[in-house]
């Protein structure tokens, strides 16, 4: 019996996806030659597909009251909207467009032509949005699949899905390997594409999905980002000193072939992805600002976020914050608290331990002392990140025969400046000085719905009400949302604040989202904001200054 790439199993091959990437994530991360934050492409690439799963999810609810969550257009529509509003970095956005392109085909993609013209699509229209596609890339594995699946579809007359996936699964794998050919870095260091691995397990997973079998993609070995020991990453001179994202609403029938020109002329590492009216626009650049107005000409900006990459090339090659295989002992480890995929994963990509929990779920002292315990090193820094959790922590570091440190980080906010602060490599009483002085310089607030009644020194609010909440202190209550996102963010701007971190809560609607992000961008146009997906629950957004 043929086996098909219906709706349904293409919906099952996004989940079996979305848990592959959690399996491999580190490794892949660890493949990278630049450690950039660009470079997590393990986490990039999982954090875009977390978003494509998500929208899935407020799809196939909607479709419970209003349709069939077999549609192939109603899946095509929640796979691009989710893919290209949660695309992260380079790889992200470029695996944004191959999973919009493969959405937009399943109406025709159930039979192996089919199939084959739905990875020849993926292919072009990645190939499409790249400024200047190279070789040794995710671009280069996922043309050798199309290639091989279109040359399955064509010259076999009992070929079906299945057998088109085998040969494009192959095809990409033997890509793959050759990448570390094609490109010199990757040559030097002995290791494959970090983006190609991730177009193998996308591959894996479509396969997985039509015949029920498990993922066969096995986990790799650490690369060079991951190796401990005397030999460390070479030296990388970063040509461009910015990475810029930027979220564009624009006129349906936009051309941005005068934008695309432009940025080309000013940066490199140019990603352009969306369609009707939506785009979203990656680019390296030694000009963020003459990138940002560009992309404003276009249209209605509506996320941006700017890195300074030289910065963080310092920071990992000092550090190697993103190592995920430790071979030798560190100076110093760090354990962190936090509720939310997204949290935990910004901490972790920053070296840290996450034990979960928060408001309504402290950890237990023995919890934590377990992690103190298992951290690869007898010096650990413990970030509670909330009040609640700091008696906790405490009595976790007076508990172990360690010489664990407690970080009075009373906000996510915080706790996150401070990991950012962390150096394995340094002494433990290092570490806590330059974490703790990273710390203090944040103040955090955050905005909340109210869950009763109540009179606070703002005022009354009724349940369901926005509220402000500045540091245990009620700001502004009852008021629209953007009022009471403008009055938390003067509260904790200071005078030499330079960076607003807007932390989106799990509940947070993507409408909500929007109106936040535009609020403090007008009001604050010389203050950079970095927009994340926080995940935690309760609070809707978390906004801190530093």
């Amino acid at each position: 019996m043929k086996r098909e790439l219906d709706p349904p199993a293409f919906a099952r091959a996004m989940h079996t996806y979305h848990d592959a990437l959690r399996a491999h994530e580190a490794s892949i991360n660890s493949l990278n030659v630049y450690p950039v934050p660009d470079g997590d492409t393990g986490t990039n690439l999982r954090l875009t597909q977390q978003a494509v799963v998500d929208g899935m999810a407020e799809m196939e609810g909607r479709s419970k009251r209003d349709g069939d969550a077999s549609d192939p257009a109603a899946m095509a529509r929640a796979v691009s909207h989710a893919a290209l509003m949660g695309a992260r970095g380079n790889s992200g956005v470029i695996l944004s467009q191959v999973l919009r392109a493969m959405a937009g085909s399943l109406s025709t993609a159930a039979s192996a032509a089919g199939v084959a013209a739905m990875l020849g699509r993926a292919s072009a229209e990645a190939d499409r949005a790249v400024g200047t596609p190279v070789e040794g890339t995710m671009l280069s594995v996922l043309r050798a699949a199309a290639a091989a699946a279109a040359e399955r579809a064509a010259g076999s007359d009992d070929a079906d899905a299945t057998r088109v996936l085998d040969d494009a699964l192959e095809a990409a794998r033997t890509a793959l390997a050759r990448t570390t050919e094609q490109l010199p870095e990757l040559a030097e260091a002995g290791v494959v594409d970090a983006g190609g691995k991730g177009i193998v397990v996308l591959l894996d997973a479509l396969r997985s999905a039509i015949t029920g079998d498990p993922p066969s993609e096995p986990l790799a070995a650490s690369g060079p980002v991951g190796r401990g020991g005397d030999r460390r990453p070479e030296r990388r001179e970063v040509t461009q000193a910015f990475e810029v994202q930027i979220l564009v609403e624009t006129a349906e029938n936009r051309d941005l072939t005068p934008l695309r020109n432009r940025l080309a002329r000013i940066g490199d590492s140019l990603v352009v992805v969306g369609g009707g009216g939506l785009f979203n626009v990656h680019v390296h650049t030694d000009q963020p600002d003459a990138a940002i107005e560009a992309v404003r000409g276009t249209g209605t900006v509506r996320e941006t976020s700017v890195v300074d990459l030289r910065a963080a090339v310092e920071g990992c090659l000092a550090d190697q914050a993103r190592a995920v295989r430790v071979e030798e002992r560190q100076a110093a480890a760090l354990v962190a608290v936090a509720d939310g995929d997204g949290v935990s994963a910004t901490l972790r990509s920053l070296g840290a331990s996450v034990v979960r929990g928060g408001p309504g779920n402290n950890p237990a002292v023995g919890d934590l002392v377990v992690a103190v315990d298992q951290a690869p090193s007898d010096g650990v820094i413990v970030l509670p990140n909330h009040p609640n959790v700091m008696p906790a922590a405490r009595r976790a570091a007076d508990a172990t025969s360690k010489d664990a440190r407690v970080i009075e980080t009373r906000s996510l906010p915080a706790g996150i400046a401070a990991a950012t602060a962390f150096n394995p490599i340094d002494p433990v009483d290092d570490n806590e000085r330059a974490m703790s002085k990273a710390a203090e310089a944040v103040r955090s607030g955050e905005v909340v719905r109210a869950e009763r009644d109540a009179r606070t020194p703002a005022g009354a609010v009724r349940a369901g009400q926005w509220m402000g909440m500045v540091e245990g202190r009620a700001v502004a209550v009852g008021r629209p949302l953007a009022e009471t996102v403008a009055d938390v963010a003067a509260a904790v701007l200071h005078q030499d604040a330079e960076l607003l971190t807007v932390l989106v809560g799990a509940d947070a609607k993507d409408a909500d989202r929007r109106e936040v992000t535009d609020v403090l961008l007008r009001a604050h146009p010389d203050v950079e904001v970095q927009v994340l997906d926080g995940g935690q629950p309760r609070y809707a957004f978390v906004i801190g200054a530093e």
